[in-house]
């Protein structure tokens, strides 16, 4: 079904041709849609944090020819450098998380909703279902997504403060 179609029928069935059911689910159905809305937004700008994470922490891990710990001890090089690549591990980690969040199903309103004859959309419990499911899943991918973004960036941090303190 065309997007155009699939709005047709909701709009109908907020008015006047829908039972109340129909427009509970429609309400339902709504709500979750925004959810999905706020984590892709969400997971938008949380991609951004990791890119800039990331193309730091290899800058600093991997491609610098200098190192960023020179005159620091040997045990502070150490530590450096394995808080260093397990930030980096975190914050591709998190990425990876949060890819399937923003994902686009595009056969979503023609291939997932179940329908009426003649191809209209019907809001019932297996759709809102469906949609549930998607909203659950997507939470937990966002939640996992967070958590590695912030260990990556608090690993970053600690080893930039690393690599500025000089402890002899």
């Amino acid at each position: 079904m065309k997007v155009d179609r699939h709005a047709l029928a909701i709009a109908r069935l907020e008015g006047d041709k829908g039972t109340p059911e129909e427009k509970a689910r429609i309400k339902a159905w709504d709500r979750l849609d925004r959810l999905l809305s706020t984590l892709d937004s969400k997971t938008s700008v949380l991609l951004r944090f990791n890119s800039i994470v990331v193309a730091a922490l290899a800058y600093l891990v991997i491609v610098s020819a200098t190192e960023p710990f020179a005159q620091a001890n040997a045990i502070v090089k150490m530590v450096g450098v394995v808080i260093g690549h397990l930030s980096l591990l975190a914050s591709v980690l998190s990425c990876g998380f949060a890819f399937p969040v923003i994902n686009v199903e595009w056969n979503f309103f023609g291939g997932r909703l179940d329908h009426k004859d003649g191809n209209e959309p019907t809001f019932g419990d297996a759709a809102l279902e469906r949609i549930g499911e998607l909203v659950t899943l997507r939470t937990r991918l966002y939640a996992r997504a967070w958590q590695l973004a912030v260990a990556g960036g608090a690993g970053f941090a600690i080893m930039v403060a690393l690599a500025t303190i000089h402890i002899p």
